[in-house]
């Protein structure tokens, strides 16, 4: 056999070892080895880009060129079960009487009646939580996601 020909086979191997390694790891930690992370869901590589999406079980390998996106953040995409406000599950809770700013927007400053803040959560699937004060800073939810809940909240225009 040719010299250049074994050299030739010998990086072949080379490659589709290192492909299979990248694979597994994809599958095992859900991040390739051999890849530039262009955010916290994808993971641009050299033959293929990987996509960590929400709404599915396991890590999305597209070729590239693939026209491929996560679904539009959003309360659906983070699978929330609900907006809570767990003063309402504390008997006799009471809290001081002040507005707790937690958010706002260009138009709005939104309150709270009173400081309760670290009561007021969002539950997914995961079983995880999060305040609703984050979840709004990151765009997972919307304030009228709190109107569909029946969240109570003051809103004063700026």
């Amino acid at each position: 056999m040719k010299k250049w020909l074994k050299i030739l086979l010998i990086i072949l191997v080379i490659i589709i070892f290192l492909i299979v390694v990248d694979l597994v790891s994809i599958f095992t930690n859900n991040k390739p080895i051999f890849a530039i992370r262009k955010n916290d869901n994808v993971y641009r590589g050299i033959f293929y880009d990987t996509y960590n999406c929400q709404e599915f079980a396991v890590p999305q390998i597209k070729l590239k060129g693939t026209k491929f996106s996560c679904t539009i953040e959003g309360i659906d995409s983070y699978n929330t079960i609900k907006i809570v406000d767990k003063t309402l599950n504390i008997n006799n809770f009471s809290c001081a009487e002040a507005l707790e700013q937690f958010y706002e927007d260009d138009s709005y400053i939104y309150y709270w009646n009173c400081l309760k803040n670290e009561y007021m959560v969002v539950e997914y699937n995961d079983g995880n939580e999060e305040l609703i004060s984050t979840a709004l800073e990151k765009g997972i939810i919307t304030i009228n996601d709190l109107d569909n809940y029946n969240i109570k909240y003051y809103k004063v225009e700026k």
